[in-house]
């Protein structure tokens, strides 16, 4: 009955916390430094032996978009779908294709995002066009913003008879009701 006093199981609850706490790090640093563990975290780099294979390989990936990181061509990124795409343009380049067979395959599979010049077509046209409406949009929107404020400016200007007949009533206190 002792076990379930307020103050026990809250100094439970906190040894149980700092017991995770301290296991998970030392787990951190078990597979950080194991050699087997980091070894597999990153995998060597896999290259053609052909050195114009390669060369074809890293121009292709150049125009490849990575999925991940989205602002980085596949041959700049490190991520592991950009290295399996790079694997895959190694695979069907070796295999005779052509750079456009590769594209096509990409594109194919990934959508048009996938490549940095997309083709113009009707599903590309927001692509293609899309900044430059949001541009004239937005300098219309701005120049019609500016123009209005100095309408309204003109528009609130008083006449002097208007001017002294507001300051006619103003002195002249509240109107008497009967």
């Amino acid at each position: 009955m002792s076990l379930f006093k307020r103050g026990v199981i809250h100094v439970n609850h906190a040894v149980i916390a700092s017991l995770c706490w301290f296991s998970s790090i030392v787990a951190s640093v078990v597979v950080m430094t194991h050699p087997a563990l980091a070894s597999s975290a990153a995998p060597a780099l896999v290259q053609a032996a052909d050195p114009a294979l390669e060369a074809r390989v890293k121009q292709l990936s150049a125009e490849l978009r990575c999925l991940v990181c989205q602002n980085q061509s596949v041959a700049d990124s490190d991520a592991p779908v950009a290295r399996d795409m790079r694997d895959q343009v190694r695979t069907q380049l070796a295999a005779g294709k052509s750079d456009a067979e590769v594209k096509r395959y990409m594109t194919e599979r990934f959508g048009d995002f996938v490549l940095y010049r997309p083709p113009l077509k009707l599903t590309t046209l927001a692509l293609w066009f899309g900044p430059f409406v949001v541009m004239i949009v937005g300098l219309w929107y701005g120049l019609r913003r500016i123009r209005m404020r100095g309408v309204a400016t003109v528009k609130n200007t008083l006449s002097d008879a208007d001017r002294a007949r507001a300051r006619e009533l103003l002195q002249s206190g509240p109107p008497h009701r009967s």
